[in-house]
């Protein structure tokens, strides 16, 4: 342990060092603050120091410092203080992100109240009759996020599918990559998602600020589907993987545990959220009702709150969803989820109302360590945008690339801002209103161009250990959250290469080729990972 916090230690001044030595470097005089290659060093000692010591809110802290401080003109005290109260307090009080916090809490609760009354187990029976073997089990988990298209459905997927994930010996992390995989990357191609929303009204401004005519943003929304190469294969990459049994490194290793053990984590694995125990007497005769309840509960109170609060009798089903506030209906469905559970469990004698309201709070008070590494994550986000991430790794390569470069060059440069941030959201403020003028200018393919940024922004949302989504995975699925990542990577990183070959292919041969190339790529891509994990 000593030798690794040492070694640790060496390589976080190494890393100071180094990049402090080429900002001041590249400094000019007295002009604005330019923190240059700086801006990299919080997202970059958060990773290295999560991945070592396991220990990711400590590392996520030790990360917000170091930024602060830099940003404080290297005082350390200042940069503690300014953790604080100028990007975890801020963090916490910002009104999305506390909306997410309750939601969380909430989530918690729903989790531990769907046990109580026996709604887990009963849909675990049942999934064990209509889904029974591993492979349907993971074919559930893949289809379920379809029917919440409208949101990522990470969180409510996992939630579901633990239970019956857990019965066929389906490693938990398995059930993470699933549900995280069919997350951003599914309602990035959903115009009715908060995702979709948000892509097309930032589309909609560039095209103002273009002067583009004769296209509607959603024209270029849709148009774009063909080049979200992350997105789109990310999708089917899961499908393959399910279909073909084709786990590798790591997660051939979890998944081998689990067939063979029927451990769905390993012995040292430190779980990000604790699942319920079941209290269900053994004579008890479930039926399918306790898990119908509480679900029917949930999913009638989500699109109530949607219709309701997008005013469908205003905008019409095609603008609920974009009107709706999306946030506050999650957390509502919840809400009445575990309402509904703790009425049908106290109606068949399973609890007490007084049983019922401490189970909800034990729920709500597990997340907390969840809710810390959120904060910590939205700080480190905070952080490095304002050190202007984005600004300086695009600096760097402007000008200085042939036109058929441009799109690979926008992929990844959305790769390394999303890991470094965990948002994809950032990547795209940043990088459409630079990448449309570009292709305009250049005579490029308007759509390939947001298609390389958008899937280079969905590269770090879907695996980056400091993505809320990530995060969210991890939570719904209950399994250790850098085991998560670990086990995931091997198919984020097949994915994002392919895709980044396949942007070259479309940028020196012709769009036509990207989604063919990108396709086979992943393909051969996954069978030699497969073949050298079982050759391990």
């Amino acid at each position: 342990m000593k030798k690794n916090l040492k070694r640790v230690l060496i390589s976080v001044a190494i890393i100071i060092c180094a990049f402090s030595a080429i900002a001041f470097a590249a400094a000019d005089g007295d002009e604005a603050v330019d923190y240059g290659a700086l801006c990299l060093i919080a997202p970059l000692v958060t990773i290295v120091l999560a991945f070592v010591t396991k220990q990711t809110i400590i590392s996520m802290f030790i990360g917000i410092w170091l930024g602060a401080t830099i940003m404080g003109g290297w005082n350390p005290i200042d940069g503690l203080i300014g953790s604080f109260t100028g990007y975890i307090i801020p963090s916490i009080a910002d009104s999305w992100n506390a909306g997410m916090l309750v939601i969380m809490a909430l989530i918690g609760g729903f989790m531990y109240m769907l046990s109580a009354c026996g709604g887990a187990e009963a849909f675990g029976r049942w999934a064990e009759k209509v889904a029974n073997s591993q492979k349907k089990g993971q074919l559930m988990a893949w289809i379920a996020p379809f029917v919440f298209i409208f949101n990522q459905g990470c969180l409510l997927v996992g939630v579901i599918m633990r239970p019956v994930t857990d019965k066929m010996k389906i490693s938990r992390v398995k059930l993470a990559y699933i549900t995280d995989a069919m997350g951003a990357p599914l309602v990035s191609m959903s115009p009715i998602s908060d995702n979709g929303v948000y892509l097309v009204g930032l589309l909609a401004a560039e095209i103002a600020a273009v002067g583009l005519t004769g296209v509607g943003a959603y024209d270029l929304y849709f148009g774009m589907f063909q080049f979200n190469l992350y997105g789109v294969f990310s999708v089917i990459t899961v499908l393959m993987v399910i279909l073909f049994g084709l786990d590798v490194g790591p997660m051939y290793k979890a998944e081998k545990r689990a067939r063979e053990t029927g451990m769905t984590y390993g012995e040292d694995d430190n779980l990000i959220a604790q699942p319920p125990e079941s209290n269900i007497p053994d004579e008890y005769n479930l039926t399918l009702r306790n898990f119908l309840v509480p679900m029917l509960s949930l999913i009638i109170t989500i699109f109530a709150c949607i219709f309701y609060t997008g005013r469908i009798w205003e905008n019409g089903i095609s603008g609920v969803f974009s009107h709706a506030n999306i946030q506050m209906s999650i957390a509502m469905c919840f809400l009445a989820g575990s309402i509904g559970a703790g009425v049908i469990g106290i109606r068949t004698k399973l609890i007490t109302l007084g049983e019922a309201i401490d189970r909800w709070t034990k729920g709500a008070a597990s997340m907390m360590q969840v809710i810390m590494i959120l904060v910590c994550a939205w700080s480190i986000s905070t952080l490095t945008k304002s050190m202007n991430i984005g600004e300086y790794l695009t600096d760097l390569v402007h000008g200085t690339i042939p036109a058929a470069l441009i799109p690979a060059i926008l992929f990844i440069i959305g790769v390394v801002v999303s890991f470094a941030t965990g948002s994809s959201w950032g990547v795209w403020a940043l990088g459409l209103p630079i990448a449309v003028p570009m292709a305009h200018t250049l005579g490029l393919s308007i759509p390939l161009a947001i298609g390389a940024v958008v899937s280079g922004g969905l590269f770090g949302d879907h695996c980056s250990p400091i993505s809320d989504t990530t995060i969210q995975s991890s939570t719904s699925a209950c399994c250790d959250h850098l085991q998560h990542v670990k086990t995931q990577l091997p198919y984020a990183i097949t994915v994002g290469v392919s895709s980044l070959i396949g942007f070259l292919a479309a940028g020196f041969i012709a769009p036509a080729f990207a989604m063919p190339v990108t396709l086979i790529c992943i393909i051969g891509g996954l069978l030699i990972l497969k073949k050298m994990s079982r050759e391990d």
